[in-house]
């Protein structure tokens, strides 16, 4: 990736611009189309949604405490690689493999007596290492959670401590992470070894602004993407650690997070979530909206808003992106899925038992999303 230069965005420029999305959207009909035809023999799906969502399973963990978070990872047991899922409470993260009766059984427990957990960093491509993140409202720890080779007893090694903005799990084996704010901030991305051991330190150029998230580039491995607190996207060469560009994003939603990025044809599409919006009359309740960013010019087009369907009510609370589908956690304690290829919501999931939902994740080993209520419960369901 090379520094581009700045140029103003010319009227056959924005034609080009409109037809290269045409035909991306275009295209990625065609593929949504082929994956549906795909899917065959799945059972039927609860009547309030039929041919959205499907429940597979649930557990209960019976930690005391209120769950934070809940993530899939692969974990490898006596040579055998299987997809287990991690739920984590204020004061215990616990490690769940899958039986064949569709139950789940605990199978490792680390504790956390001091400082409280608040979410799970999932690094893509390690097996049998879970980061976490610790601290009260803010983070001011990052940990890995591993078992020992011999006795498969749990052990905790500290990565990182100080005054932590934001945190990402990259491929390749890499942990990327933003310590500090404005002048005094520290970028780093922390590579481990196969064997989950720490491995190599890389130091980004920091931007005059504070991280809120970062979003690695899919489609484009040697980027990286932050959003800013005064509304900027900035991006890395991850080769060279350098800064290439910083791109301001529409004033009217402060406090942006970066969910996805994808890397097509010269541009990026950006997927945002806006946590601080307020309801509008034109919009209603704004959840995600998708960018379209040229990296050469550094100027930004909004493709689509998605906001809540007629009849749902509530703001954005914590939500999570794969692929083209977002969902979001609505302060109504409802879970709402969007479509971006299509554009407009696809299934609402109210809350179960009088219990609200407060945790969504997309899980990174198959297509099904995990949700989660305070008091341990965690659903499994198929989203197809």
């Amino acid at each position: 990736m090379e520094e581009p230069s700045g140029k103003p965005l010319s009227c056959a420029e924005k034609e080009k611009l409109k037809e290269k999305l045409a035909f991306l959207k275009k295209e990625y009909s065609k593929t949504l189309a082929r994956l549906k035809t795909e899917i065959t023999d799945l059972p039927a799906c609860d009547s309030w949604n039929p041919g959205s969502l499907h429940l597979v399973s649930k557990f209960k963990n019976p930690s005391s405490s209120c769950s934070v978070d809940v993530s899939a990872v692969w974990w490898e047991r006596a040579g055998v690689k299987e997809p287990c899922i991690i739920t984590a409470c204020e004061d215990v993260v616990s490690l769940w493999k899958p039986l064949d009766t569709l139950q789940w059984e605990k199978v490792h427990t680390w504790q956390f007596t001091e400082v409280p957990v608040l979410q799970i960093v999932p690094v893509p491509d390690v097996y049998n290492l879970i980061c976490v993140a610790l601290g009260n409202l803010e983070i001011r720890e990052i940990r890995a959670l591993l078992c020992s080779s011999g006795d498969e007893s749990e052990k905790q090694v500290l990565l990182k401590s100080g005054n932590i903005k934001a945190v990402l799990g990259l491929t390749k084996r890499r942990l990327v992470s933003s310590i500090g704010t404005f002048c005094n901030q520290q970028i780093q991305i922390m590579t481990f070894a196969e064997d989950g051991g720490s491995k190599d330190e890389q130091l980004l150029m920091p931007p005059d602004e504070t991280i809120l998230t970062f979003a690695e580039v899919q489609g484009m491995q040697d980027a990286l993407l932050g959003t800013t607190t005064v509304n900027n996207i900035v991006i890395w060469n991850l080769k060279t650690g350098q800064l290439l560009k910083k791109v301001h994003i529409d004033d009217s939603y402060q406090a942006s997070i970066c969910h996805r990025a994808y890397s097509e044809m010269g541009l990026l599409f950006v997927v945002l979530s806006h946590p601080c919006a307020k309801e509008s009359q034109a919009f209603g309740s704004p959840m995600f909206q998708l960018l379209v960013i040229n990296p050469k010019t550094a100027q930004s087009v909004r493709v689509l808003l998605c906001c809540l369907p007629q009849g749902q009510a509530g703001r954005f609370l914590e939500g999570d992106v794969k692929d083209h589908i977002a969902a979001a956690v609505l302060t109504s304690g409802t879970i709402a899925i969007w479509d971006l290829l299509l554009g407009h919501c696809t299934a609402v999931l109210p809350p179960v038992s009088d219990q609200n939902w407060s945790l969504v994740k997309w899980s990174g080993t198959d297509s099904h999303l995990l949700a989660g209520q305070k008091d341990g419960n965690i659903f499994i369901y198929r989203y197809f």
